[in-house]
């Protein structure tokens, strides 16, 4: 295949991927605030859409170095910069420029993949302590709400209030 040809499939898949990463970093932040506004069908939605973005970019990333060659040492491993080396300055510094600005993208997402992780961590752990909390409060006892004694092992809660 002609190395310029390469070169503007390698700028089009990472215009593809700028592009999808840019949705990804949206969902995952509507995803938090569906999470943060207890809005769960959204949440769902969302989640669902990152899925298949994922795969998408997955698929991208797979296409993108089946066009680079693989380091003669190590099969698995692929220099994306000495690969850009084989092109024409322009393309190599076009290419370079979007690999830097995906990476910087992808940097963002795991950002936000991070606070909403450490979210998601945090509440459990809240929750973890109301619950030991109430459960070490009724001694271990537990009754139905005509007063019949039941299984004192806790396998759900319902709360009346928002925390």
């Amino acid at each position: 295949m002609e190395k310029h040809s390469v070169a503007a499939d390698i700028k089009s898949i990472l215009h593809e991927q700028i592009d999808l990463i840019d949705n990804i970093y949206n969902l995952q932040k509507a995803m938090y605030q569906g999470v943060l506004d207890r809005d769960w069908q959204e949440s769902e939605k969302n989640l669902s859409s990152l899925n298949d973005a994922s795969v998408k970019f997955s698929h991208l990333d797979k296409k993108l170095y089946g066009l680079l060659q693989a380091d003669e040492n190590d099969s698995h491993e692929i220099d994306f910069y000495a690969q850009t080396k084989q092109f024409a300055p322009a393309d190599k510094k076009q290419i370079d420029s979007l690999y830097e600005k995906l990476k910087e993208r992808v940097f963002y997402s795991k950002i936000e993949n991070d606070v909403f992780s450490n979210y998601v961590s945090h509440a459990q752990a809240l929750v973890n302590g109301v619950v030991n909390i109430i459960s070490e409060e009724r001694n271990g006892k537990c009754y139905t709400a005509k007063g019949k004694r039941v299984n004192t092992e806790i396998t759900s809660l319902v709360l009346n209030e928002v925390l």
